[in-house]
């Protein structure tokens, strides 16, 4: 304020003296027309009215009485009216330029404080999101392993643990299809309302996936008491539900528990919980702490991955083929095609080790059409010694609905001139529980080329006679742990005996596997079992021993 007046002032006196010292020569006069722009733009309106009026009333005077009592310069009179008029002029001119100039710079503050404030919502918006499901609007992964990260430092060093569990509720996906995204998501959110109620301990709690939430106990135990609070999840009865879906019912969930009075990392907490959770969903169970031994496992099976990854593009592996008989007569009517793999550090892999790896990875699709390719090809080949003798090929669900396994199928049958007759399909009852239209018309376009289906594991899984009743199949194969048994268990035997009778009754051949004695096969053939396989006759053989095995076998018999 005071830099400012005596500005004002010092322009005053200067451009005062200008006319008085500097006459009409040069520029001069013109600069003194500046002086009430300055005013304005420095303090205001009122001020500027103020100064610039007396500006124009006394610098006319004061040329007036420097002409008549100064040796300066001489000014005429009409010089001095002709200037006071043009400086009054230049006064409203000042005063209405800075009224727009006032004008202006206030519209320009207004613009720079709404796009201030919208870089600054959009800025706190982007905040907010990186650490929130924005759907749910609950923590997302990251945000809840700040909140673990902060809460670890916050208790360092007490007694008891923090569990960090990631809970998957496995309706969400097929509820998302049913109702959509939006629904699931609401019904997300107020289960997780009614947890923060429910979860006695609660330290955090987020959305880390479209169906997992990931939850933060504090406990002063680890165990099977730890884990209660989590289990009663899915028998919430007031929990949220969609009408008549309720999302909560079916979960399974992994935890990682940490020591408090031990150093922890939130991201290796987080990591932990969800390979825990992974074990949990692949081997079915309702839970799994994470610890040591399951750190082994996911190492070693990713190591197992990359080796099985190389051997399925590269072609490494093979095909066995175990001998199917018919219990009657003894001979070799059929083989299992079974994939080996012969690893050059590890040697043979067993098929329980790599298979499930197959089936969860991308390495299905390119693993389904060889297995096809290598199998159709092979039963071509043993037609000219073995006529007649057909080849089992095994699809998971996934398979089945892979348009190129059906695609090389109907190539090989056009270009090989093998009857598809020789060619069954198994399938397992798991086909239809995930879009059962589709299977079944997948299913109709194999049957299309003459192909057979054969109902795989019969028994093993749920709701067996209403899949047997779905499938358009022509085989039933019972499954192995029914006849592990059967010579010593009335259970199985009636189980068994029940299913063959059941199965001729619905006009299907029925195979056994797993026949490991003589007893059990002579039980099977009195019940009118139609084919076996099994330990008893011949384990999976490479494709000469298999061949070389069933014409003696068939010879002998003949």
């Amino acid at each position: 304020m005071v830099s400012e007046n005596m500005l004002v002032f010092a322009g005053f006196v200067i451009f005062a003296s200008n006319v008085v010292f500097g006459g009409q020569s040069g520029d001069s006069p013109y600069w003194t027309f500046v002086f009430p722009y300055l005013v304005f733009f420095l303090r205001g309106q009122k001020t500027g009215w103020l100064v610039g009026v007396a500006y124009a009333v006394l610098v006319p005077l004061l040329m007036y009485y420097s002409s008549n009592h100064w040796s300066y310069w001489k000014y005429l009179d009409a010089h001095c009216f002709y200037y006071g008029i043009a400086y009054f002029f230049n006064v409203v001119a000042a005063a209405y330029f800075n009224l727009l100039r006032s004008r202006f710079q206030s519209h320009l503050w207004d613009l720079v404080g709404f796009h201030t404030g919208e870089v600054k919502r959009h800025w706190e918006a982007l905040q907010h999101n990186a650490l929130h499901d924005v759907p749910s609007g609950l923590l997302n992964s990251q945000g809840l392993t700040a909140e673990l990260e902060e809460s670890l430092k916050l208790q360092a060093g007490n007694e008891g643990y923090l569990l960090v569990a990631h809970v998957r509720f496995f309706r969400v996906p097929e509820l998302v299809s049913i109702v959509g995204s939006v629904k699931v998501d609401e019904s997300l959110r107020q289960l997780a309302s009614l947890l923060e109620k429910h979860l006695a301990g609660l330290v955090a709690l987020g959305r880390v996936g479209q169906d997992t939430l990931g939850i933060v106990l504090q406990s002063r135990t680890v165990g099977a008491d730890a884990v209660r609070p989590l289990q009663a999840i899915a028998h919430l009865r007031d929990a949220a539900d969609l009408g008549e879906f309720a999302v909560h019912v079916e979960m399974a969930f992994g935890v990682a528990a940490q020591r408090l009075d031990a150093d922890a990392s939130a991201d290796e907490l987080m990591r932990n919980a969800g390979q825990a959770l992974l074990f949990a969903v692949d081997n079915r169970l309702e839970y799994q702490f994470f610890d040591s031994a399951l750190r082994s496992h996911f190492v070693d099976r990713n190591h197992l991955y990359e080796k099985l990854r190389e051997a399925v593009l590269q072609n490494r592996l093979m095909l066995h083929y175990q001998p199917q008989l018919d219990l009657k007569t003894g001979r070799v009517v059929g083989a299992e095609a079974l994939a080996r793999w012969n690893d050059p550090q590890d040697g043979m892999i067993p098929p329980d080790k790599f298979i499930p790896i197959i089936e969860s990875t991308g390495l299905l699709r390119r693993f389904s059409v060889w297995t096809v390719a290598r199998a159709l090809a092979d039963c071509t080949a043993w037609q000219t010694r073995l006529p007649g003798v057909s080849v089992s090929i095994n699809l998971s669900a996934d398979a089945l609905h892979e348009p190129e396994v059906l695609q090389t199928v109907q190539r090989h049958l056009a270009n090989s001139g093998l009857e598809p007759h020789l060619v069954i399909i198994e399938l397992t009852e798991s086909v239809l529980l995930k879009s059962p239209e589709d299977a079944l018309a997948r299913m109709a376009s194999f049957m299309a080329l003459g192909v057979q289906l054969s109902i795989d594991d019969y028994g093993a899984g749920f709701s067996s006679l209403t899949y047997l009743k779905q499938l358009p199949a022509q085989e039933m194969k019972i499954d192995k742990s029914f006849i592990d048994n059967l010579a010593v268990g009335s259970k199985e035997q009636a189980i068994v005996f029940s299913s063959i009778e059941l199965g001729h009754d619905l006009g299907l051949k029925v195979l056994a596997e797993g026949i490991e004695d003589e007893m059990t096969a002579t039980l099977l053939r009195e019940a009118g079992c139609d084919l076996g396989q099994g330990w008893l006759f011949s384990k999976a053989l490479p494709l000469s021993q298999f061949q070389t095995w069933s014409l003696e076998r068939n010879a002998a018999i003949a």
